[in-house]
């Protein structure tokens, strides 16, 4: 398959899409480009695109062709390609398999003994009992000689995060391992990391999942944090000086490949986007993709911009979003018309990409590469000083997207769009800020709180796309937490982290969700309880059904983000309150222990709390306020 290092020609600054060569996502005619891939899609012949291309073949390739071609090829009807798929292709899933034996999994796991809520007790432990049904290992065997898939090969065991994501994704995957490694499961969360280092090794860098129709595009580079969290719980071996030439390779990526020149009121600051070359529908959303180009536009340019901009909204993980669009207010059919993501310097990536610097710098210290850090610190101090120059905002202390004009002159204006990026920065910097923007931030977001029960929306607009009101994602409670704790706003985060459990809870309570000797199952219900992708924010215990496709269910990074609330905030969490449902509790002694002392695993907690205070620690006194 074909390597992104051979696809990309983005030069540092340059943004124009026009001058850019265009490539499929991969080399493969069935799953990423060519006649067949545009018939079957276009056909409709299931209500996601993304069970195709995730679809083995039957038979091998040249076959699958020919067969396709004695149909009538691009012509071939509806039926004919219905009739087509069964006959050459197999169900989706086939190449994996689910691990059951899992030598470090405990029923009675440490973080339990730290939440104080029976009830809650006993949930954290149910939720702690799925990753049984989440974790993979990949299996080729059931595919015939010649036959191919789309999965991208997987050496490690892995977490799927549930519903049509069948494989491991890249962000996802950082927010999963907090809940693993909360839940004693080290062996499981060094095997995830294992496989993305792995995926640095054969493209340089890690694709957005493991499909090789994901080849073009990446996902926010967690990767440093992920090897940086592992460490820390871990500690003892030598792992992540093991994984800095892959993190150096992927950050050798982001900056080659994604950097963009924003030309601010002190100067010109090298920052970096989401972007990708293509100028092809994605493959998993061929359908909706090619519909939508050919909407806007009848030329080809246009159309292949279009592509591109789409394929780098979901690089975001933000996919689709108001913060990505020309008109947040259009009609909602209308909304992703002006998508461009590409004219977006966001501020999380950068913000990533900062920590990421940070850390690279402490590993090459600790290997005795001292000029090699002193490199690495001087990038991070010019990051940091852009972050405060391009994104902050003195007057409300939020950090807001750049939007860079469309004369690649690096000119542009902050948007006005709050999002929980726009508190992200105060994770990682929130000492070195000035006190008083954080408390106009942080008070901001105590007012949406308080018109959300549900926990924090996306951004404050609803425009029918997922990564907007009223959806509230774990992946952005998370960070919200964390900023708040980092500045010391901590009823805050502790009002986050209720309203996150409870609606949490109360959604899978709603969905059938039982605890043997404490909680019976609600009337009528045929599910045992789910645990979604998303939440509304409006409304506590509905599953938000806005965005590109149904409701998830699984999930993995739901699961570990409600893991991580409980270990932190296990002593202060309430018995949830569900709207319109009495929650009757049998009896409080069910299967577990009363609270004890904090545990050998809770003593971490200051750490797992925060990166933040890592970065502190680590380089007090070397980070400048810049304001």
């Amino acid at each position: 398959m074909l390597a992104k290092y051979s696809l990309l020609g983005l030069f540092a600054g340059s943004f124009s899409l026009a001058a850019l060569p265009f490539y499929p996502p991969c080399d493969s005619p069935i799953y990423c480009y060519g006649d067949l891939l545009h018939a079957v899609q276009m056909a409709k012949l299931f209500a996601d695109d993304k069970t195709f291309v995730d679809k083995p073949t039957k038979r091998p390739v040249a076959q699958v062709l020919a067969a396709f071609e004695s149909i009538g090829g691009i012509n071939a009807t509806q039926e004919a390609l219905k009739t087509f798929v069964a006959e050459n292709f197999a169900e989706e899933g086939q190449e994996l398999k689910q691990v059951d034996n899992l030598p470090q999994f405990d029923p009675n796991p440490e973080f339990l003994h730290g939440v104080h809520d029976p009830l809650l007790r006993e949930f954290g432990r149910t939720v702690h009992g799925y990753w049984k049904s989440l974790i993979r290992e990949q299996d080729l065997t059931k595919l015939c000689d010649g036959c191919v898939s789309s999965m991208l090969p997987l050496k490690y065991h892995f977490v799927v995060p549930g519903g049509r994501f069948r494989e491991i994704y890249y962000w996802d995957t950082y927010f999963t391992l907090e809940g693993l490694l909360i839940s004693g499961l080290k062996d499981i969360a060094k095997s995830n990391i294992k496989d993305l280092l792995d995926f640095v090794d054969m493209f340089g860098f890690v694709p957005n999942g493991a499909r090789v129709y994901y080849q073009d595009r990446s996902q926010p580079p967690m990767l440093a944090l992920m090897v940086q969290l592992y460490d820390r719980y871990a500690g003892g071996d030598d792992f992540a000086l093991k994984a800095l030439p892959q993190l150096l390779t992927e950050y050798e990526y982001w900056a080659k490949y994604h950097s963009a020149t924003v030309r601010a009121s002190d100067g010109d600051h090298m920052l970096s986007r989401y972007i990708v070359t293509t100028d092809q529908p994605r493959p998993e959303a061929y359908s909706s993709d090619y519909a939508l180009a050919h909407s806007v536009s009848t030329d080809s340019k246009r159309q292949a911009q279009i592509y591109a901009d789409m394929a780098a909204g979901a690089e975001s993980g933000w996919d689709y979003s108001s913060r990505w669009v020309r008109d947040p207010l259009a009609p909602p059919d209308k909304i992703l018309h002006g998508i461009r993501t590409s004219h977006v310097v966001p501020v999380e990536l950068n913000t990533i990409l900062y920590f990421n610097e940070r850390y690279i710098e402490v590993l090459l210290r600790r290997r005795g590469n001292r000029e090699e850090a002193d490199e690495f610190r001087s990038k991070a101090e010019a990051r940091l000083k852009a972050i405060q120059s391009v994104f902050y905002d003195s007057n409300s202390g939020l950090y807001y997207d750049f939007i860079l004009n469309d004369d690649n002159s690096g000119r542009g204006n902050q948007s006005d769009i709050f999002s929980p990026a726009s508190v992200w920065p105060y994770w990682w910097v929130g000492n070195n800020v000035d006190d008083n923007g954080a408390q106009k931030a942080f008070s901001f977001v105590g007012e949406v709180l308080a018109k959300n029960p549900g926990g924090i929306p996306a951004t404050l607009i609803n425009t029918g796309q997922q990564w907007d009101a009223p959806n509230a994602w774990p992946p952005l409670q998370f960070i919200t937490i964390q900023g708040a704790m980092e500045t010391g706003n901590k009823k805050l985060a502790t009002d986050i982290a209720q309203a996150y459990v409870n609606n949490v809870f109360c959604a899978w309570y709603k969905t059938g969700g039982s605890i043997p000797n404490m909680l019976k199952q609600l009337p009528g219900m045929s599910d045992t309880g789910h645990m979604f992708a998303k939440y509304n924010s409006t409304t506590v215990g509905a599953q938000s059904g806005s965005g590109k496709y149904s409701a998830q269910v699984g999930f993995g990074w739901t699961n570990g983000i409600l893991l991580w609330v409980m270990d932190n905030f296990g002593d202060v969490l309430k018995t949830p309150v569900c709207p319109g449902i009495e929650i009757e509790i049998q009896s409080t002694k069910a299967t577990s222990s009363a609270p004890q002392a904090a545990s050998v695993h809770r003593s971490v907690k200051s750490l797992t709390l925060s990166s933040g205070k890592w970065m502190v620690d680590n380089f007090q006194g070397q980070i400048e306020i810049l304001l």
